[in-house]
């Protein structure tokens, strides 16, 4: 039954392929048989079939709600030295940092759950970046390095339509760096050395690329992190190679390729008892835990623009990756909870997971109206992925003895969406209306191999959205959004029951943003109204939808630059968030797990002659770690508040040397500037006990452009 199910979806994969690039052959026959050559490779076409356009800066001025996009310079400023961290700096995204390299983020948006960032939509480059977008949703692979973004565009609400599934929290899509107008080189090396660790962390980058000819350009990327973090037992090893190509069919045509090999490995030190924290918090007690990840991920893009209506452009993209992940930790199968840091390890348990996932998006972009009373924006796109997961689970006793799998389980996943938006301009485009909506179809086979036992699950919702944007004048623009959102059931989640629905969530917004030259300011109120959260119930062994969580607050983001002092730039951000659990019992109206109240980050840069100075840093209230809110911490550290803190940032940056062919830049950074002492509850595979956030850390920064 398995083989036949995978030759179906093999023959399904073939025709789709097959059929997407008819579609576009048969567009483009008459300008393929002809190709004129370019002589301008800065005037190539602008890609406009999203509703996110290419994050850049201005794509955010009249956004219909609440987004933010951190440029790479503003990332470099705040001394940020991985992705995760870097994000700490956006209003209401939250990091639980498990490695203190960067290699597996724990990202929170709105006070949704933390773990593997498994509630947050990630992209690179428009495509998405997670292992499974519809069965396995959690980042356990997280195949991207710092040094190889261009920028990092958080978008919480108003994409859903476009971008799904699992978008409750909102899109983050990661941006590479582009491939240059002229033949360009970059060195970067990174040398970070935390205060009580024994070898430093390096991160190495190398990029050339730029335009072969007139028509055809071409970018190879490498990305070396080595060393280890402040914690024993952090020996870290990751390597990532891109390539990326553009070529200009014509003047209307062009096609985009990119491929990716990612390898990460990397030691897990895992949580402390509280005794232990105290006595060293450097210190590891989880001798068996480590972590290897290997990712090949390959995406291709066409992209057409027609002589239709006043401006029209079609886009098909195929994209897939074939990945390999493996944990490994102690478990202690005695007395006590099998995670407990204080107790020795009886077994080693790994969970093996294989991930091959392929998907083909077509999209069509139409503007009518140009010039009119009445403009017209639609996006019209279809989507299938199909997801081949095996997801394995072993126990070997330490002292000797036969394997167990308690797990070897199996989910073909197909997946088909429609979606369907028109944005309506009115008044000159000072009002702007766009309804939309989606739809899912997701049809989920479990094979538990272990037990011979299989079940369908099937999936079907239609999302509906509306964002409304209004000019009041041309720096301030007022936006309210409303969007329907969907996590489809999760392979942990089904357990060979089936019949198991969707994770859905209203989202809502009512903001206003103000941009005048580099000053901005920007207000959201925010809701999310979680009713279908899937939650495990020990007396029928089941997951049911019985968990519901509001989440509600306010966000604010300022940026000031003084026109009498313009080497002044002052930034500041807050978030108050509550977030609630409004499921009937004792805990009804308890404050959700891990999510802080209040949150507020700075940062202010002053450039001197030759010397640019950033003070940053960033602060959380105090949160519960379970849904009882105890408050009183317990013996094994598994339960009680995570004490509030704020941690400082300090950034050196100065140009070292200029000239039209290269320059040389040198930053030189303090994270965590005045060694504040905080700390997490268990992460994932160490769930019992206190898990250190990073020291005092000092890194040297070198960037050689040429």
């Amino acid at each position: 039954m398995r083989s036949q199910h995978t030759d179906n979806t093999a023959q399904v994969k073939w025709r789709l392929t097959a059929l997407a690039t008819a579609i576009a052959s048969v567009i483009s026959m008459n300008v393929l048989a002809a190709p004129e050559p370019q002589t301008n490779t800065t005037e190539k076409m602008v890609v406009t079939a999203s509703v996110i356009g290419d994050s850049a800066m201005e794509d955010v001025k009249e956004y219909p709600g609440a987004r933010t996009v951190l440029t790479n310079e503003q990332i470099e400023k705040t001394a940020a030295h991985s992705i995760d961290s870097a994000l700490q700096s956006v209003p209401g995204i939250k990091v639980q940092d498990e490695t203190g390299t960067g290699v597996l983020p724990n990202i929170s948006v709105r006070g949704l759950k933390a773990s593997r960032s498994g509630y947050a939509q990630f992209l690179m480059d428009g495509v998405p970046l997670t292992l499974a977008p519809y069965g396995h949703t959690g980042q356990s692979i997280f195949p991207a390095t710092l040094s190889t973004i261009e920028r990092i565009d958080i978008v919480r609400g108003g994409a859903a339509v476009q971008y799904g599934p699992n978008n409750v929290g909102g899109v983050i899509n990661l941006v590479t760096k582009p491939i240059p107008n002229t033949w360009q080189t970059e060195i970067n090396n990174r040398l970070k050395v935390f205060e009580g660790g024994d070898t430093p962390l390096n991160d190495f980058y190398l990029r050339t690329g730029g335009w072969l000819t007139d028509t055809f350009a071409i970018q190879l990327e490498g990305n070396f992190l080595k060393g280890e973090s402040f914690r024993e037992h952090s020996e870290t090893d990751v390597k990532n190679f891109q390539i990326k190509t553009d070529w200009l069919l014509s003047d209307t045509q062009e096609l985009q390729a990119f491929i990716q090999r990612y390898d990460a490995d990397t030691k897990m030190p895992g949580a402390l008892s509280p005794q232990d924290y105290e006595h060293d918090r450097n210190q590891s007690k989880r001798p068996y835990d480590e972590y290897q990840g290997k990712s090949t991920r390959w995406n291709l893009k066409y992209i057409h623009e027609l002589n239709l209506a006043d401006s029209t452009k079609l886009e098909v993209q195929t994209f897939g990756h074939n990945s390999d992940r493996f944990f490994q930790w102690g478990f202690n199968d005695g007395d006590g909870h099998w995670a407990d840091p204080a107790l020795p390890s009886t077994d080693v348990r790994t969970s093996p997971r294989k991930f091959n996932v392929y998907g083909v998006e077509p999209k069509l972009a139409m503007h009518f109206g140009e010039g009119s009373a009445v403009t017209q924006n639609w996006i019209l796109g279809a989507r299938y992925v199909n997801e081949d997961i095996d997801y394995k689970l072993t126990q070997t006793p330490i002292a000797g003895g036969a394997t167990k799998v308690p797990r070897d389980w199996h989910l073909d996943t197909d997946a088909f969406a429609g979606y369907i938006s028109n944005e309506v301009g009115l008044f000159n485009d000072t009002l702007k209306v766009t309804p939309g909506v989606r739809y899912e179809s997701v049809d989920m086979t479990f094979d538990d191999l272990g037990e011979t036992q299989k079940s369908d699950n099937k999936v079907t919702e239609w999302l509906p959205a509306l964002t409304v944007a209004y000019n009041f004048t041309e720096q301030w623009v007022g936006y309210v959004n409303a969007q329907k959102s969907l996590r489809a059931p999760q392979i942990a989640n089904i357990r060979g029951f089936g019949k198991e629905g969707s994770e859905l969530a209203w989202n809502y917004e009512l903001g206003a943003r103000y941009t005048q030259d580099s000053t901005s300011f920007n207000i959201a109120l925010y809701r999310i109204d979680f009713k279908d959260q899937l939650q495990w119930k020990k007396t029928t062994q089941t997951f049911e939808n019985i968990g519901q969580t509001l989440h509600q607050g306010i966000e604010l983001g300022a940026r000031y630059v003084p026109e009498s002092l313009p080497a002044l730039s002052l930034g500041l951000s807050y978030n108050y968030l509550d977030a609630e659990l409004k499921e009937e019992g004792k805990n009804e109206g308890n404050q959700l797990a891990y999510s802080s109240t209040h949150q507020l980050s700075w940062d202010a840069t002053y450039a001197f002659t030759n010397l640019e100075t950033t003070l940053s840093g960033y602060y959380y209230s105090s949160a519960y770690s379970d849904n009882e809110n105890t408050s009183q911490e317990d013996a094994t550290g598994a339960k009680g508040k995570v004490p509030a803190y704020m941690v400082w940032n300090l950034n050196l940056g100065r140009e070292l040397y200029k000239d039209e062919n290269g320059k040389l830049r040198m930053n030189v950074a303090v994270n965590n500037l005045f060694d504040e002492d905080y700390y997490f509850r268990g992460i994932d595979t160490s769930p019992v006990g206190r898990y250190p956030a990073p020291g005092r850390s000092y890194t040297l920064d070198l960037n050689y452009q040429f």
